[in-house]
């Protein structure tokens, strides 16, 4: 899984190192900017729903809370 997002990786900056090569850096700016945004957004989106499936499906501290009247 390393060497395909490595690989992926290459790519992105040999695919950045080619638009900024023809249009210059202004429309590299246009044409990155949102694309980034985007990513970042879904990075995030997937971090969420990454951790509502851990507290979902694996118990937390609070779920080994008990009860005092149980001990009398």
């Amino acid at each position: 899984m390393k060497a395909v997002r490595r690989f992926g990786f290459l790519i992105g900056v040999l695919v950045i190192g080619i638009i900024i090569g023809n249009f210059g850096s202004l429309i590299a700016f246009l044409i990155l900017g949102p694309l980034l945004i985007l990513w970042l957004i879904l990075w995030d989106d997937q971090r969420l729903r990454q951790k509502k499936y851990q507290q979902e499906h694996f118990l937390t501290e609070s779920d080994y809370s008990y009860s005092e009247d149980a001990y009398r």
